[in-house]
């Protein structure tokens, strides 16, 4: 007997072929994020510290030309002699805070090469900030004074850097004069 079978026999199914993802969007991408996060770990380790110059506080200072060797400042009528010599370092303090703040002189220093250290000249002072408004002011949030900062040093001994501080007792922020 032959079993022959009534019913028409199953059409063979193809099992469709498994279709090929490009790998190459997929490359693409991680070769761009690749790329993305190197630019972005060399961007900050290739900025600056103090990208709008070295800070201590709510003050943003920016340390410009140092002139040594001055003997006397202010009117001719009221000249204020050095003991040695005046060095003047020209600065400019910003507010980066929120409120109005008071650059405290007594708290700035100049540092020699042998580490010594020599406050501001509180009469000098008076006499090279007459401008208005002056580093001995409020300086307002937002702010930028610009100022000179009077060193009394012995005569022949040159700064090679300038502590700033917003006040006496903070850290501040010691700044090369070369």
């Amino acid at each position: 007997m032959t079993n022959t079978s009534l019913r028409p026999a199953a059409p063979e199914t193809e099992v469709p072929a498994r279709r090929k993802r490009a790998r190459w969007p997929w490359l693409a991408a991680a070769a761009l994020a690749a790329i993305v996060a190197g630019s972005g770990a060399y961007a900050l380790m290739a900025r600056p510290k103090h990208p709008a110059g070295p800070s201590d506080g709510g003050f943003v200072f920016d340390v410009g030309t140092v002139k040594c060797g001055v003997g006397t400042v202010g009117p001719a009528e009221l000249p204020q002699r050095a003991n040695g010599q005046f060095c003047l370092v020209d600065v400019t303090v910003r507010n980066s805070g929120t409120e109005p703040a008071l650059l405290d002189p007594g708290a700035q220093e100049a540092i020699d090469a042998q580490g010594r250290r020599y406050p501001v000249s509180d009469r000098a002072a008076v006499f090279v900030n007459d401008g208005d408004p002056t580093l001995l002011e409020e300086i307002a949030p937002g702010r930028s004074v610009p100022g000179v900062l009077p060193f009394e040093l012995p005569s022949g001994v040159s700064p090679v850097a300038v502590q700033l501080r917003e006040q006496v007792g903070s850290a501040g922020v010691r700044v090369p004069l070369s």
